[in-house]
Formats: structure tokens, C-alpha cells, sequence
């Protein structure tokens, strides 16, 4: 049975390569409510524009991650694509003005192939709406011009604890 693809298109966003990480972002990322340290995703944000929000992540051989997903056999992890998504829908938000705690609270994954040390980025791009406090997104992603996973996600930016 063929698996389906998502709706979204690539976005047609010129990237750098190795270098890339040299462009800025749209949005402040030190200013926002994303993690810090290895767990950040989101290199920078590239598109913004209503409903639609376009982000990109940094890669290369030498990866945190590679080393130890597999030794010998290197995959970016599914699980960290998840969460990259997670930040870019966060983010939309942010630009939004929702401001609190944002937590992922569902999301769904369909992976159509591997992503390897010999990519240099993901590209995520993401369709949201917002009901009250909850972030409704497809998101796509892609790695040199192929979609490598479609994803459902449902993100709700919780008030700040007192």
C-alpha cells in the first residue's frame, strides 16, 4: 500500500550549506521559550507569513547525534525530527503573541526516509491554526529536495505558573 504524502510543497527557500548557519532568523530564537543546549532544533526561522511558518535545522557529519544513533550505521533520529517540528509550531505561536509554557500534547509521524551525515539540513515547513490556547499544524519535512516525514502535531501554550 503506498503511504501518503503531505499537501505541503517544499518551500522554495535558497540555503547556504555548510554555511548556513551564518543567516539569521526572522524571529529572536535566545528570546523565545525553546530549549537550550543540544535539545534546540531550530537553527532559525526563514519564512513567516499568516498560517504559514518555514524553519530550518542545521546538520553535518559531525552531529551530535550521529555518534551514538546508530555507531556504525547513523540516522537522525525520527524522535528529534518530532521535536523539531514541535519547536517550529512553538514558534509560529510565539510570533503570534502566545506567550506561557508550550507543550506538545499530540502529534503523529509518517517517516518516508532516512536522514543521513551527508545532510547538511532539514527543512521543516509547517501549516497552523490556533483555537483558544491549541496549535493545529501539518508540518513537512524535507533534506536535499525530498520530503523525509509528513507530521500532525497539536501544540497548547500553558499559562505560566504563579
Amino acid at each position: 500500500m503506498p503511504h501518503l504524502v503531505s499537501p505541503l510543497k517544499e518551500p522554495d527557500v535558497p540555503h547556504a550549506g555548510p554555511t548556513a548557519n551564518v543567516r539569521s532568523s526572522l524571529i529572536d530564537l535566545q528570546a523565545t521559550f525553546l530549549p537550550v543546549g543540544q535539545m534546540r532544533q531550530i537553527s532559525r526561522v526563514t519564512q513567516l507569513e499568516g498560517a504559514a511558518i518555514t524553519g530550518e535545522v542545521d546538520l553535518s557529519p559531525e552531529h551530535w547525534v550521529y555518534p551514538q544513533h546508530f555507531p556504525g550505521d547513523p540516522i537522525f533520529p525520527g524522535t528529534l525530527m518530532i521535536e523539531a517540528a514541535g519547536q517550529l509550531v512553538a514558534l509560529w505561536a510565539w510570533a503570534q503573541g502566545q506567550r506561557g509554557r508550550p507543550r506538545l500534547v499530540r502529534t503523529s509521524a509518517e517517516f518516508h526516509c532516512p536522514v543521513g551525515p551527508t545532510n547538511d539540513h532539514l527543512l521543516l515547513r509547517a501549516e497552523v491554526r490556533r483555537k483558544r490556547h491549541l496549535n493545529f499544524a501539518t508540518i513537512g519535512i524535507w533534506a536535499a529536495g525530498t520530503q523525509v516525514a509528513t507530521l500532525e502535531a497539536v501544540l497548547a501554550v500553558l499559562p505560566v505558573a504563579a
